[in-house]
């Protein structure tokens, strides 16, 4: 973790990246509160897709400097010649490769290979390259102005935020991203942790679990660890995602705007597409609604049923909902599942089997040939089986940057992680990077018995489950926790926290 070493105050730049009341009450709470428990030792300023929330966060955030939006840098500012501000960017960014970026953005780029399941915009080389220059210079144009500290923004699940975080490292500033809500609770509680990266990764957990491996745990921490590894394992996440957000945890193929439908139209015919770059082209959402429908009868029949009827010889492939970061960003190489689904039974060892278990939300959103195609696989088959269940009976996991890849270390299950993802720090976690590697790995895994003969395996994954909670923040994302959210912050850039006033 950064303490901190410079005189003066501690500058924070904010991006509030998704647009609307909601994220703009949160993120200009967090900014006055940063301020606010900071003292004079930190300055906010706060950035913005959209003018309008510019606007509601200058009457919620009094004293802290909200920059113009990115729609109104767009509006005054032109790029006099794209081609060279191509190359600059080639030039001034050797280590992005701005064609990933762009492919982590679902509403103009079908990287999930859906095939018309999701209704994206056909948009020309011109449009990519303009949006993502513009994106740039509006960020350049902001942190060469001020010498900031930090940066803050939620997931990069948007273009808007995934852009800053390659600017940022170019002007050597941290990234403190705020990671979603965990929906796996500690004792009922909801929480989030501060990451540095668009993967998730978090210092404060990665420092922890350094400290960690050199000591003894406590009874305290054993009995606090095994508790959650208890709460990961038993984890209800449509049980969990209904009490969170009011809402079915499995999406109808249909567009949830139903209800709204001429007021959603009307918003989104007034969109600029050139600041509003997530605007939808109505016909081709009107055909992905109607192919989700179709699909969900025709694929039905395809994704197996609820027993538990395969080899022990096998390998288990949940397949991850899309589209969504985890795998645009988090795995964007490997984004296509249908090709990694293939790829990874292309690995396995002679004589097992891969189990692969559709996405209860993701149900519709492929044409059924998808699956057609990999059933002919002799050694991939389908289960509709409960997900713990069909842990305990396969021999590993591979994930790309699923969830599911935590559940299997809490059932001491070895995973493989393909992307990027914030526990695949842990020892006990594999990673592999090409098919080749993963075909080693898996050789390792289940032939060689190289996990089940490590010793320390068990007390390595106590250790990670522990530094997940010592990082973890025990707060919900929301206005109400805007200034546990700032102490947060203010912990990680090593500045004191003014004292709460005492009410008279």
């Amino acid at each position: 973790m950064t303490v901190r070493a410079t005189s003066g105050p501690v500058r924070v730049l904010l991006l509030c990246a998704q647009g609307g009341d909601a994220d703009a009450q949160l993120i200009g709470g967090i900014a006055g509160a940063l301020q606010d428990v900071g003292g004079g030792d930190v300055r906010a300023t706060v950035a913005s897709l959209l003018r309008r929330d510019a606007d509601t966060m200058r009457g919620l955030a009094v004293g802290v400097d909200i920059h113009e939006s990115f729609e109104e840098f767009r509006g005054r500012s032109h790029v006099p010649d794209l081609d060279a501000e191509v190359a600059r960017l080639v030039r001034d960014y050797p280590s992005v490769n701005w064609w990933e970026i762009a492919a982590g953005e679902r509403s103009i780029i079908d990287a999930s290979f859906l095939v018309g399941g999701l209704g994206q915009r056909m948009e020309s080389r011109a449009y990519v390259e303009a949006l993502i220059v513009n994106m740039v210079r509006y960020y350049e144009s902001i942190l060469s102005s001020v010498a900031f500290s930090a940066a803050m923004c939620p997931e990069a699940d948007a273009l808007i935020s995934y852009v800053l975080y390659q600017v940022a490292r170019r002007f050597g500033v941290r990234m403190l991203a705020i990671s979603p809500n965990a929906w796996i609770r500690e004792d009922g509680r909801p929480g989030f942790f501060l990451c540095r990266d668009e993967f998730l990764h978090s210092d404060r957990m990665e420092d922890a679990y350094r400290a960690l491996r050199a000591r003894a745990l406590t009874a305290e921490e054993t009995d606090r660890v095994t508790r959650f590894r208890r709460s990961v394992v038993d984890f209800d996440v449509k049980r969990e995602y209904r009490a969170t957000t009011n809402r079915s945890f499995v999406v109808p193929p249909t567009s949830p705007q139903l209800r709204n439908l001429i007021a959603y139209l009307r918003e989104n015919a007034a969109r600029d597409k050139n600041v509003e770059y997530f605007k939808i082209d109505v016909w081709e959402k009107a055909k992905a609604n109607v192919r989700r429908s179709w699909r969900r009868l025709r694929t039905k029949g395809l994704l197996g049923d609820a027993s538990l009827d395969f080899p022990e010889r096998s390998v288990f492939y949940a397949m991850q909902y899309q589209p969504e970061q985890s795998t645009l960003v988090g795995g964007n190489f490997f984004a296509n599942q249908i090709a990694t689904i293939e790829n990874i039974a292309k690995c396995l060892p002679f004589g097992y089997t891969l189990i692969v278990k559709e996405h209860p939300r993701g149900r519709g959103a492929r044409p059924s040939w998808q699956y057609q195609h990999l059933a002919h696989y002799p050694n991939i088959q389908f289960s509709d089986a409960d997900s713990k269940a069909i842990l305990r009976r396969c021999a590993a996991t591979v994930t790309i940057a699923g969830t599911i890849g935590l559940e299997s270390i809490a059932m001491d299950k070895p995973v493989v992680v393909l992307g990027n993802v914030y526990y695949d720090f842990a020892d006990v976690v594999y990673k592999a990077r090409s098919w080749p590697e993963l075909a080693q790995t898996l050789r390792r895994i289940l032939v060689d018995r190289e996990y089940e003969k490590n010793a320390r395996r068990h007390e390595l994954i106590d250790r990670f489950f522990l530094s997940y909670l010592m990082a973890r923040v025990p707060a919900q994302l929301a206005k109400d926790s805007a200034r546990t959210i700032a102490e947060a912050v203010c912990a990680e850039l090593g500045v004191n926290l003014q004292p709460v006033p005492v009410a008279s």
